[in-house]
């Protein structure tokens, strides 16, 4: 037996203006598509689905086939000749005759100029090229906005269970399973597909709370039945302004739609019924402020929701420093992408004063530079790595050269000249700062940096920035999207069922 992996994610957030290009996935660790070998020796050891792919396939002594892995930080939508270079490479790599199986690695919330459901086409030209007996697995991020396509065209879609994503690793696992399952043991995964009109705010997904954690209990019991083969719930993500953007359930029996069909309906009206719970809940700029300013327990985390990266964010919003500053906040942390300013502390050297227009330069939707005054206090390659259990499973982090400035109110601000999301505390850690020293920290996030900063933060406070994140869904302007939904309408309980 041998098992094709493969791999394309990007999350597309489709109201940023700027769009994807095809060096975006490039891996700044090898200036290419990650390949072959490469992909082992990368993933092997880490926690990202791949790596527990790797795992359970050598484990059960099965044979795999790394081609290819093309990923990219989220951002704007992806440009038709990226995206058609990527999945052109990606298809015609594989063969059918030299492997039993493939498992793909997708996100599920990736759109292209030409493509609004990407992640579809790219299962349709799967299929197509494997042919419909094939084995097709496939993983997708816990944002996935679950098409039609992609249900009618992968054997079993596997979502990731938490956010923040800390089951990556168990969810390469469980493909692995599968695949070798279906191979090996002829079983034949018939599911079952519902996506009710609902959006659940970024606001109230983080799955180890109330109230989205009940949906997640219902699934884990559906999981845990022994006549069930895989059950998954997406939440959704709703920067990308596609036809079936939305939360979604998929559940895959043996060979019996008639169960598949009643547990996957079951956990989406309990969903349904409970819709009004998952709105916006934020504090307002000043007021998240002002507590951090006042906390006597610290640090205290703001977590910029406005400016999240992990949703494609411009990582330089400018909104919460301009109230820092208006505050006289003293002995705070942020972290800004800003290559000209990087290239300004560069040429002037550690030690040397500086005068700086930070952030506000990517758009004109994230607020404008602020001017600050400051000493570099250092200058790192703004490369690092992490073992322990992070968002998303990775474990080696490039930001580009990285520089701490140091302002006369104690204030440290990080500017990378990549877009990194706060995956890891590595991100501050690595250039010198100690978190447990600081007042204040800001994140660029929702749920996704609390892995990572909790250990820390004596509290965690979500604020309700402006920008291309924003947690007011009613602010953004859908043009794509093929029904009501709530939040954005008020639309009756009326559930498309799929079925394969």
């Amino acid at each position: 037996m041998k098992i094709t992996l493969t791999c394309f994610m990007h999350e597309s957030n489709t109201f940023i203006k700027k769009t994807t290009p095809v060096e975006n996935f490039m891996n700044p660790h090898f200036g290419d598509f990650i390949q072959g070998q490469d992909i082992v020796d990368f993933f092997k050891g880490g926690n990202h689905e791949l790596s527990g792919s790797i795992d359970e396939l050598e484990k059960q002594g099965v044979e795999f086939i790394p081609k290819m892995c093309a990923i990219a930080t989220p951002s704007g939508t992806v440009e038709k000749e990226a995206f058609n270079q990527i999945i052109d490479k990606l298809v015609n790599e594989i063969n059918p005759k030299e492997s039993d199986g493939l498992i793909v690695n997708l996100h599920g919330a990736t759109v292209s100029q030409e493509y609004l459901d990407a992640d579809g086409e790219v299962l349709l030209r799967l299929r197509k090229k494997l042919g419909k007996d094939f084995p097709i697995v496939c993983t997708l991020d816990k944002h996935a906005n679950i098409s039609s396509k992609m249900f009618e065209n992968a054997d079993v879609l596997i979502v990731f269970r938490t956010c923040p994503h800390l089951d990556t690793y168990d969810r390469g696992v469980e493909a692995a399973k599968i695949i070798i399952d279906m191979i090996k043991n002829n079983i034949k995964p018939t599911g079952t597909f519902i996506a009710p009109p609902m959006m659940i705010n970024m606001t109230k997904q983080n799955t180890f709370e109330e109230p989205v954690n009940q949906i997640i209990n219902k699934m884990e019991e559906i999981s845990n039945d022994n006549s069930v083969i895989s059950a998954s719930f997406a939440l959704g993500f709703p920067f990308a302004d596609v036809p079936e953007l939305g939360s979604s359930f998929v559940v895959y029996t043996d060979n019996n739609i008639e169960f598949s069909r009643m547990k996957c309906e079951s956990v989406a009206k309990f969903a349904w019924e409970n819709r009004h719970k998952y709105n916006l809940d934020a504090y307002e700029i000043s007021d998240a402020v002002e507590i951090a300013k006042n906390s006597s327990e610290t640090p205290v985390i703001l977590n910029d929701v406005g400016d999240n990266i992990g949703g494609g964010s411009s990582a330089d919003s400018t909104f919460l420093l301009h109230e820092i500053i208006n505050q006289n906040v003293s002995n705070y942390c942020t972290v800004f992408f800003d290559p000209d300013s990087v290239k300004e502390c560069t040429q002037k050297g550690i030690g040397k004063k500086v005068k700086l227009d930070v952030g506000g330069k990517v758009d004109d939707k994230h607020g404008k530079p602020v001017q600050i005054e400051g000493v570099v206090k250092n200058i790192t390659d703004g490369i690092w790595e992490d073992s322990e259990i992070r968002h998303g499973g990775y474990t080696k982090y490039n930001q580009g050269q990285t520089a701490l400035v140091e302002t006369e109110n104690n204030g440290s601000i990080i500017l990378t000249t990549l877009r990194q999301p706060p995956h890891s505390i590595g991100q501050i850690t690595h250039i010198g700062i100690d978190p447990n020293k600081k007042q204040l920290i800001t994140t660029r996030g929702v749920i996704l940096p609390r892995p990572a900063y909790d250990p820390f933060a004596a509290k965690t406070l979500l604020v309700n920035t402006n920008g291309t994140t924003t947690a007011d869904l009613k602010n953004l302007n859908f043009l794509n999207i093929e029904r009501d939904i709530y939040p954005i309408n008020e639309p009756s309980f009326n559930i498309k069922i799929n079925n394969v």
